[in-house]
């Protein structure tokens, strides 16, 4: 953990902070990418619908829950929130039982280990924001180093094994017992102030309830969407495209985005070498591209490959307009109005694979991201530079 301590700058914390927060959501996708990238295509599928699932049912109910703590750093907030999360959990695993189940997923052990883990992720983001904001950093530490270490041997198994479940298992065991250490460990600081009933309530008539279940909401149907109209092989192959092309939005919006904008804080000599780095990326992806474009729908990798540059094309945009979001949320008094925002957007990109379907057919669904992106930054924009107006 010493490691962590040198490598990353001391000032704020904030880049171990991020890299914590980005890990804490990534592996489920990281092992969709893996498994589209030893072409298992299947799996690939069914994860897409497994983590666009209790994506809908962890991210409506977390109410845009860090952003808000980390805006008010309220106490009172984390009480509310990490109670009605353990509740909802339950509630989540049992729906996942009975979601795998009823539409006999090929991989269903494994699936429902994933969903564990996404569950298990979940909770503990709220123990990383009271860590964060109590400025425990070694327990940061510890968090990210757990990490690291499962992403090494999933990567390994991957290479040499492709047999996850008895690692997920492990991973999973030892989540569950960092959660209970410090629940409780927090639990003896913290005097409840609500009722469960009025949690609930509290959470289903707040704005930013209809905001995380509008998003959320729209990526399901994305999915579902995609495989009715492109079928399992080649929606795994879209799955694994877009997930690459919105990791940058991922980390940034439910990683780092919030604390850097709250705390003011500008870390440019990260920012210029991801800038490069994505350049060179694109650079090499593009001369790829020329040589294997007559390959697009014949050859499943080329397709992804192609898939993932046109996804990634589209990342600096919806970052881009994420930014807008965020800026607005922390920054402003018009958090609400962001949160109306979110409706419409997601009502926007909702209509995209089944227009890009009824124009183009399901080849033309491959620029699905990309046009979200344009979507993101156009309506997001609009809001930003129409409120700073004001």
């Amino acid at each position: 953990m010493k490691f962590f301590e040198n490598f990353f700058s001391k000032e704020k914390n904030i880049e171990i902070q991020s890299l914590t927060y980005g890990l804490n959501l990534f592996i489920p996708t990281f092992i969709l990418i893996l498994s589209s990238l030893f072409e298992n295509y299947e799996l690939t599928a069914e994860l897409g619908i497994l983590i666009g699932v209790n994506v809908i049912f962890t991210q409506i109910f977390s109410s845009n829950a860090r952003s808000l703590i980390i805006s008010k750093e309220s106490q009172i907030s984390f009480q509310s929130f990490i109670l009605f999360r353990i509740l909802i959990s339950v509630f989540v695993l049992a729906l996942n039982l009975i979601i795998i189940k009823y539409y006999e997923f090929i991989y269903s052990y494994l699936l429902f280990q994933l969903s564990i883990l996404i569950v298990l992720q979940w909770l503990n983001e709220l123990i990383l924001t009271y860590f964060e904001i109590n400025k425990k950093n070694k327990e940061i530490y510890s968090y990210l180093f757990i990490k690291v270490f499962f992403l090494t041997i999933i990567i390994i198994n991957f290479l040499f094994f492709q047999n996850l479940f008895d690692i997920i298992l492990i991973f999973n065991l030892l989540l569950f017992l960092f959660f209970i250490k410090y629940y409780f460990e927090i639990k003896k600081k913290i005097t409840y102030q609500y009722s469960i009933l009025k949690i609930f309530k509290n959470s289903l008539s707040s704005l930013s309830f209809y905001s995380s279940f509008s998003i959320s909401f729209a990526n399901l149907l994305w999915r579902i969407f995609i495989i009715m109209f492109c079928g399992k092989i080649l929606a795994g192959i879209y799955f694994a495209g877009f997930a690459i092309g919105s990791l940058p939005g991922t980390f940034f919006n439910n990683s780092f985005g919030p604390s850097m904008i709250k705390k003011n804080f500008k870390f440019k000599k990260i920012i210029n070498l991801l800038n490069n780095a994505f350049i060179i990326l694109m650079i090499c992806s593009l001369v790829y591209m020329t040589k294997i474009y007559q390959n697009i729908f014949i050859n499943n990798f080329d397709t992804q490959v192609i898939c993932t540059f046109l996804s990634l094309s589209g990342s600096f945009l919806m970052v881009k307009g994420l930014y807008f979001r965020q800026y607005l949320i922390q920054k402003t008094k018009y958090q609400s109005r962001v949160f109306k925002t979110d409706v419409l957007y997601s009502a926007l990109i909702i209509l995209v694979v089944p227009f890009l379907n009824f124009i183009g057919g399901y080849k033309l669904i491959i620029i699905s991201f990309l046009i979200s992106s344009i979507i993101s930054i156009v309506t997001y924009g609009s809001i930003h530079k129409l409120f700073l107006k004001k």
